[in-house]
């Protein structure tokens, strides 16, 4: 079934057909008067008909994408036809949405679509970058190739991913039990000295009452402190960080980060020339594989560079010229590139310089992860033992006028 355009609506219906079996199904038209005209011409006897609810798109991840790609890949290196792979691998798939996003896919190449052009109806889980390697598979005939290809993209891109939240994961878990902690210090704990403060009579010593003041206005604005958070932060995400030029700067904001900055550049280079190597060694001519590595590196700064790059490399320039010139790329990778054209091997050298800048990322995951962690115990040692000192400073202070 074709989909809708956008001045359709989509149907749900169940009913009986011409042999009085019972069937359902769906059906876009323009209104329900439409929608039942062309199923009553089907010979479809109706029982309901309404607009079908939109639900929400199911979670699929980028490893189970990756997992998908394999397997697909082993089949038809094995010799297995397409049609029967997808349903082997329909039959081993314990995602219910990736079940269902893979029998679309294999209705729509029953119905003669190829492959390629299956994946592209489906934008949010098929990059282009996917959707050009499976292109380039299909007319050279090695479409069990370059869907391996893709499949060790994936899975080092994976695997990358996996690392980097691996190495954030314990700073997190410790940062947000001490923010619980402290909340609950100033929210509890705190009102209770006090009231026991009060009953002293004398002026409390100025650190106590800055912890007091704060508790103060915690427990009386926190019914609105955590919906208006909650506002503010989706009106972020969703209005202001959607820009295209506000998510450009905060992209490049990142990148001048201390720390962060350099091995969010070096994880980001590493994807782009990953995956430059991979559609040229597919075959596809340099000026269009930067088309779709500037939609697959997941990075505004460096796909806006890429776009420009396409443009100065189909004027005549050299793509390690055109890398120098943004300033975005390290100076090893732009001579391994300069190396790899003057040889005519540029997606073998490509392929190593983005191996060696995953192992820097590696280490500086590594560095970070080690001198994080001490910093934020000490840091939030200082905040919760300063809080406890705070509230303890009129007791101590009592037990030496006793």
């Amino acid at each position: 079934m074709a989909a809708p355009t956008k001045t359709q609506i989509l149907f749900a219906w169940s009913g009986h057909d011409p042999q009085n079996r019972p069937v359902q199904g769906e059906v876009a038209a323009p209104n329900i008067s439409m929608a039942r005209a062309m199923l009553n011409h089907q010979g479809i006897r109706l029982t309901n008909l309404q607009v079908r609810r939109k639900k929400r798109k199911g979670r699929i991840s980028s490893k189970e994408l990756a997992l998908f790609t394999r397997q697909l890949a082993t089949m038809l290196h094995a010799g297995v036809p397409l049609l029967q792979s997808f349903e082997l691998v329909i039959r081993s798939t314990p995602n219910p949405h990736l079940v269902s996003l893979l029998e679309r896919l294999h209705s729509d190449i029953e119905a003669g679509t190829s492959l390629n052009t299956a994946f592209r109806k489906h934008p949010d889980h098929f990059n282009p970058l996917y959707c050009s390697l499976v292109a380039a598979g299909e007319v050279a005939g090695i479409l069990d190739e370059m869907m391996d290809k893709l499949a060790q993209t994936l899975e080092k891109n994976a695997a990358l991913q996996s690392k980097v939240r691996s190495a954030l994961m314990y700073p997190a878990a410790v940062v947000t039990v001490a923010v619980a902690v402290v909340l609950v210090i100033l929210m509890a704990v705190a009102p209770v000295f006090q009231d026991v403060f009060a009953s002293f009579g004398a002026a409390l010593p100025l650190p106590t009452q800055w912890v007091i003041a704060v508790s103060q206005g915690l427990t009386r604005s926190a019914w609105l402190v955590v919906p208006l958070s909650l506002m503010v932060t989706f009106a972020w995400r969703r209005g202001w960080l959607s820009h295209p030029s506000h998510q450009q700067r905060m992209d490049r904001w990142k990148l001048r980060l201390p720390l962060i900055g350099p091995m969010i550049q070096a994880a980001v280079v590493a994807r782009w020339t990953q995956t430059l190597s991979a559609l040229l060694s597919a075959g596809i001519p340099l000026v269009e594989a930067l088309g779709p590595v500037a939609a697959a590196c997941d990075h505004s700064v460096y796909a806006q560079a890429s776009e420009t790059m396409r443009e100065q490399v189909a004027q005549g320039s050299s793509l390690n010229e055109t890398m120098a010139l943004t300033g975005l790329f390290p100076s090893v990778v732009v001579q391994m590139c300069a190396i790899g054209e003057e040889t005519g091997s540029i997606d073998n050298m490509l392929a190593r310089a983005g191996g060696l800048l995953e192992n820097e990322v590696h280490d500086q995951l590594a560095g970070l992860s080690s001198l994080i962690e001490p910093i934020i115990i000490v840091v939030l040692g200082i905040l919760v033992g300063g809080i406890l000192v705070a509230l303890y400073l009129p007791i101590f202070k009592l037990g030496q006028v006793f």
